[in-house]
C-alpha cells in the first residue's frame, strides 16, 4: 500500500480530526510545490499559489479566484505555523470531542473562518487607509478556524483540567488563552485586520455554545451541506 492510498483509507476511516489534519497537510505540501513549480518557470510573483489559494478583502478579486473561499480555510502561513496549528487540532479537537459531536467541530471549524473572512473584509472595507498601506491583504485562516472550536471548548468547561508534561494539569480556559497569545505571536506583522479575523471565530466560538444552551445548533447548515456532499461523492463512485 503506498502513501497515497494510505492516506485515503486514513481519511475515510478517521475521525473528524484526522480528517482535518490530512486536509491541512495536503493543502500545505501542494502549494509548496507549486510555489516550488512557479519559482523554476518563473511564473508569477514569490509566493504565487499562497496569494492566490488565501482569502483577500476584495470582493473583485475573490470572483476572480473563487476556490480561495475553500483553500484560505486549509492553509497556514509557514512550516511552524502549519505545525502549531496541527498541534493545536489534534490535542483540543480531541480534547472537544469530549464535550461536543463531530459534527460540532466540522461546523465551527467553517463557521469560525467564515466570520474571519466577514470581518476581514469589513475592516478594509471600512477603513480606507488600510487599502493604501503595504499590509498584506490576502490571509490564510486555518488558525483562525482552530480558534472557533478552541474558544467554544473553553467556555463549555473553563476549569475542566489537561494534564501537561513537566507542568501538570491545567485548566481549559489557561490553555486556549496561552495558546490563542502563541498563534498570534507567530504571525508574521502582515495586517491588522488579521486580528479582525481571530475575533470574528471567538465571537463565532462563544455565540455557538451560547446558542446551544438554548437548545439551537448554529452548526446545522454545515452539517447539512457536509452530508449532501458525502451522498454526492458516495453516488459517483
Amino acid at each position: 500500500m503506498n502513501l497515497i492510498q494510505e492516506l485515503k483509507l486514513k481519511f475515510r476511516s478517521g475521525d473528524v480530526v484526522t480528517r482535518l489534519l490530512i486536509i491541512n497537510c495536503t493543502v500545505f505540501v501542494t502549494l509548496l510545490l507549486l510555489d516550488i513549480f512557479f519559482t523554476l518557470f518563473s511564473f508569477g510573483p514569490d509566493k504565487f499559489a499562497f496569494i492566490i489559494c488565501n482569502y483577500s478583502w476584495s470582493p473583485y478579486i475573490i470572483a476572480s479566484r473563487p476556490w480561495c473561499l475553500v483553500t484560505s480555510l486549509f492553509a497556514s502561513w509557514g512550516l511552524w505555523h502549519l505545525m502549531f496549528n496541527m498541534l493545536t487540532l489534534y490535542w483540543l479537537g480531541g480534547v472537544f470531542l469530549k464535550f461536543y459531536t463531530s459534527n460540532h467541530l466540522r461546523g465551527l471549524y467553517i463557521l469560525g473562518g467564515i466570520s474571519g473572512m466577514i470581518l476581514f473584509t469589513a475592516v478594509f472595507t471600512f477603513i480606507p487607509s488600510l487599502q493604501l498601506k503595504d499590509w498584506t491583504q490576502n490571509i490564510p485562516l486555518c488558525s483562525a478556524c482552530i480558534l472557533a472550536f478552541c474558544t467554544a471548548l473553553a467556555f463549555r468547561a473553563p476549569d475542566s483540567t489537561e494534564p501537561i508534561p513537566l507542568i501538570g494539569p491545567v485548566k481549559i480556559k489557561h490553555i486556549v488563552i496561552v495558546l490563542a497569545v502563541v498563534d498570534v505571536a507567530l504571525l508574521p506583522h502582515v495586517s491588522p485586520a488579521y486580528d479582525a479575523a481571530h475575533l470574528g471565530a471567538v465571537t463565532t466560538g462563544w455565540f455557538f455554545n451560547y446558542m446551544l444552551r438554548k437548545g439551537k445548533d448554529i452548526t446545522t447548515p454545515v452539517t447539512a451541506v457536509a452530508v449532501w456532499l458525502d451522498k454526492l461523492f458516495s453516488s459517483k463512485k
